[in-house]
Parts: C-alpha cells; sequence; structure tokens
C-alpha cells in the first residue's frame, strides 16, 4: 500500500534547486522512447489537517524542456509544439486530493501552450528531506488535450511525466497530515 509519511500541516515552497520534471514519449509505432526533462520554477504544497483538503500548484519553465537531441529540443520549444515563445510556463493547480486503495492521488488542471486539460497525479510515499519533504506524482498527459497536437503521426498521443519534488515550509506548521 503506499503510505506518506506525517507531514506537519502548512504550506510548503517547491525548491527549484532540488526539483525536476521528467517526460517520457514514445514514437507513436512503439519504437524508443525519447526521454526529457524540464525545470521546475516554483510552486506551493499545502497540507491540510483533513488531507483531503490539500491543494498544491507547480510551475515549469517550458523553455527549459532539454533531451540528448538538441535539434529535436529547437523544434519541441518551437510554435508547432510547445511554442515557447508566446507560452513560457507550463502551470498545474490541483483541484482536489484523493485517498485510493492504491495511496494518494491529486487531481488537477495541467495548463500547456493556453489550453488546460485534467490530469491525475499518483504520489509516491513522501519522505523526510531536512525540514520539508521529497516526493515523486507520476501521470500519463494526452499531450492533444493538453493543445500540443503537432507530430500526431509520428509521436505517440500519451506522454508519461514524473514529478520530483522537495519541499520546504514556508511558515510555521501544526498538526499532521497526508499518513497512513
Amino acid at each position: 500500500m503506499n503510505t506518506l509519511i506525517d507531514i506537519s500541516a502548512g504550506t510548503y515552497r517547491i525548491d527549484p534547486a532540488r526539483s525536476v520534471c521528467r517526460l517520457v514519449a514514445t514514437h507513436a509505432f512503439g519504437l524508443h522512447p525519447v526521454t526529457g526533462t524540464m525545470t521546475v520554477t516554483g510552486g506551493t504544497v499545502t497540507v491540510a489537517e483533513d488531507p483531503e483538503r490539500s491543494i498544491a500548484s507547480a510551475e515549469l519553465d517550458a523553455a527549459s524542456f532539454t533531451t540528448d537531441d538538441p535539434r529535436r529540443d529547437r523544434d519541441i520549444r518551437g510554435r508547432r509544439f510547445l511554442n515557447t515563445a508566446d507560452h513560457p510556463e507550463i502551470g498545474f493547480r490541483s483541484t482536489r486530493c484523493l485517498r485510493t486503495e492504491h495511496g494518494w492521488q491529486l487531481t488537477g488542471v495541467l495548463a500547456v501552450r493556453g489550453g488546460a486539460c485534467e490530469v491525475v497525479l499518483d504520489l509516491s510515499p513522501a519522505e523526510a528531506d531536512g525540514d520539508g519533504f521529497r516526493l515523486v506524482a507520476r501521470c500519463a498527459v494526452d499531450r492533444v488535450a493538453a493543445g500540443v497536437g503537432a507530430g500526431r503521426l509520428v509521436i505517440a498521443r500519451t506522454v508519461r511525466i514524473e514529478l520530483d519534488i522537495h519541499a520546504v515550509p514556508v511558515r510555521a506548521r501544526t498538526g499532521h497530515a497526508l499518513a497512513g
């Protein structure tokens, strides 16, 4: 069972220096996957006394998208895909936090390229990290629903995303939430 550590109720700031977003996309015909990263520029996690009332947000720098191929990176950052000149930020805002039989899930809206779609993040068990915590959130995103429709014949529609988040407290915390 997916169990999170006790995290004190309060507001936490995502530490961009220790957080990262990893993306994996495959070719439409199942050929080798392409792995990329993006910089997490900020965000907050507010852990409520009632864990299901907890909320989170995160911002990514779309122009920081990088893989092992600079030419592909320029194409993905360009007008056909992410259009980072007009849409420099990718954002996530939670709408619901829910405990399931498999662990915690965070549902929210992913804003990409001026569009938006709902995503469900599966949260890994949180780990103590100094005075804050670290957790990994994973989801599959329908890139076409998110507004990135180019490359339909070459790139599979689903992109797997993993957010490795380190968060530190912003103010005094009380109580506990997101436990057990």
